[in-house]
């Protein structure tokens, strides 16, 4: 006798934690469909990045007189700057040639006279 007392009352246990289990998940998906039918915030457009926001971080001018991991450092310098203030291409293309200068400057010119700008301007 007590084992079927024993039984049924571990029975009713289970079907209570089954209960509770399936009363949550109801409460979720109740505060979900509620979630769903609110309008959603409008987020206002942000401005554009400038190159004063990208001068602003002080990044370093670059000449060619460097060494390989010392230009290798500054590119990623210039890289993480970039990812930070939300660059496009173009963008980091753009504030990232303009730190360039003296021979850097000069190699920069030389090697982009190849280049097609509509090529260039379609990197955004």
């Amino acid at each position: 006798m007590w084992c079927a007392q024993a039984l049924e009352n571990r029975r009713r246990r289970d079907n209570t934690w089954v209960d509770e289990i399936a009363h949550a998940i109801h409460r979720m998906v109740d505060v979900m469909q509620l979630n769903a039918a609110q309008p959603r915030a409008r987020v206002a457009p942000t401005r554009p990045v400038t190159m004063e926001d990208f001068m602003r971080r002080k990044p370093a001018k670059f000449t060619r007189r460097a060494a390989p991991n010392e230009a290798d450092a500054w590119l990623r310098e210039c890289e993480k700057i970039c990812r930070a203030i939300g660059c496009t291409d173009v963008q980091k293309l753009t504030f990232v040639t303009f730190l360039l200068v003296a021979d850097a400057e000069y190699w920069w010119g030389d090697a982009t006279t190849d280049v097609d700008p509509r090529r260039v301007s379609n990197l955004g």
